[in-house]
């Protein structure tokens, strides 16, 4: 990428020949030679470093080329490197066979690559940083009359170059306990309350603790049950409790979001609200309602097509000098996989990204909600029950979630008749997994007009 400067006309690429941009191909040429020498410093490298972090171009090719291999289980060894590279057509840009074997050469290599690496690392970092720099420079000389819009780049600019820093992420195991035994008395203070992010119904609180940092939860239904609404509620519950609620929808547009969230605050018809069969009496709870919304921190993205690179790197930004925050993902099916990496298998994509998410979670320290389709499977059995295998193309979405939770509704007047099914008009909360505590059910009231529920009596617990 050339950035301009327009002090001296010079693009960085060009300051970058002149001036001599931060890097060392030795130390970059050694992490390569280690990453051939052994497969473990492979794993290793791929924690700390990316492609763009290499400066010259041949080695951010050997170093993609190798990290491929790694995923494609390829064994990576100076003769399966060199006819990898020439299946690709990138041999002779690299140097050819020479380069490879010189680089094999180098078995010292092995003794410093970490420092090598973080050398690597840091140039990289600084380039960035020098890129960025000129880039605010081009937008300080343009600026528009609103100020404000320089400072916001400016500032996403840099936040996009410090966020990536690599931070130790070891702790002693007191550290930890500590952090435990926190939270034990925190919930013992609030009286056995929830400790994390409140979902706004007192028994599915009290069999979850609320939703904690960290934390993958699925949530799954068949269309038209209601997983946006219930969606929503969730939402509008954790930012009344203080919290910032990051909601990437795409599937709904964001005013399709918002009209949907004045209808459950003001309590009216959402098809009244639409076809504009409204009262004054109506229009004086939409009023408050978009009063009292306008206060909550909900951030919505509404953009199709989105990626888990792209959701993690919007949620960073979201969330960034935020201190109790969740994200919600309408819905885990619609998310589109990295550009170039489609896989035959649409179970293996939703994998990868359920597994994604699962890291993000940990990574931005917060709860983070996807809602997930159920398969057709579960409408052709006798007992209509959801459970863990329903969930469409699960593949690894059991293993990573925390809690899983469908929401149950009966069909029609006959079904909701049996004993086995809930009543009509009742949505089933069914906690058919739950990571650090027990599972089970809890029954709201959905109100579809308003697409508002609310928790009926009791609850039925499992350990």
């Amino acid at each position: 990428m050339a950035y301009d400067d327009r002090e001296t006309g010079l693009t960085v690429e060009d300051r970058g020949s002149k001036l001599g941009l931060p890097q060392n191909q030795d130390a970059e040429a050694n992490v390569l030679a280690a990453m051939l020498l052994s497969p473990e410093v492979v794993e290793e490298a791929q924690v700390e470093l990316q492609p763009d972090d290499f400066y010259r171009p041949i080695h951010k090719t050997i170093y993609t080329a190798m990290v491929d291999m790694y995923n494609s289980r390829i064994p990576i060894d100076s003769i399966s490197l060199i006819d990898y590279l020439r299946s690709i057509n990138k041999l002779d840009a690299v140097g050819g066979e020479a380069y490879i074997l010189e680089l094999m050469g180098q078995t010292l290599s092995l003794v410093n690559w970490q420092h090598h690496a973080a050398i690597v690392r840091r140039d990289s970092m600084l380039r960035e940083l020098i890129g960025a720099t000129n880039e605010i420079n081009a937008l300080a000389y343009n600026a528009p009359t609103d100020t404000k819009e320089v400072v916001e780049l400016a500032e996403s600019k840099l936040l996009k170059v410090t966020a990536r820093e690599v931070k130790s992420s070891y702790k002693t195991l007191t550290e930890f306990m500590v952090e435990a035994y926190n939270e034990a008395e925190e919930v013992c203070q609030a009286g056995g309350q929830a400790a994390g992010v409140p979902t706004g119904f007192p028994s599915l609180d009290r069999m979850l603790m609320g939703f904690r940092e960290g934390q993958l939860i699925i949530i799954g239904a068949r269309p038209a049950v209601g997983k946006t609404s219930f969606a929503l509620n969730l939402a509008l519950n954790a930012a009344a409790a203080g919290y910032t609620v990051g909601f990437f929808s795409l599937e709904m547009s964001g005013k399709e979001i918002a009209q949907r969230l004045i209808c459950a605050y003001a309590m009216i018809s959402i098809s009244d609200f639409r076809m504009g069969r409204i009262s004054p009496e109506q229009w004086a709870n939409i009023n408050e309602a978009t009063q009292t919304l306008s206060k909550l921190d909900i951030l919505i993205d509404d953009t199709p097509g989105t990626t888990v690179t792209e959701i993690r790197a919007k949620s960073r930004r979201m969330l960034h000098n935020k201190e109790k925050a969740i994200i919600i993902l309408d819905y885990l099916q619609l998310v589109s996989p990295p550009p170039g990496r489609r896989s035959e298998s649409r179970t293996v994509e939703v994998s990868e990204m359920s597994r994604g998410l699962k890291i993000m979670a940990k990574e931005l320290k917060i709860p983070l909600i996807a809602l997930s389709q159920l398969s057709r499977q579960v409408e052709s059995r006798t007992g209509k029950r959801p459970q863990l295998s329903d969930l469409r193309e699960s593949g690894s979405i059991e293993q990573d979630a925390d809690i899983v939770m469908f929401l149950d509704r009966s069909a029609d007047e006959a079904e909701a008749s049996r004993d086995d099914r809930p009543d009509e008009g009742v949505t089933r909360i069914v906690v058919a997994k739950n990571r650090s505590g027990p599972i089970g059910d809890v029954d709201l009231m959905f109100l579809p007009a308003s697409t508002k529920f609310y928790e009926l009596d009791g609850a039925h617990a499992e350990e």
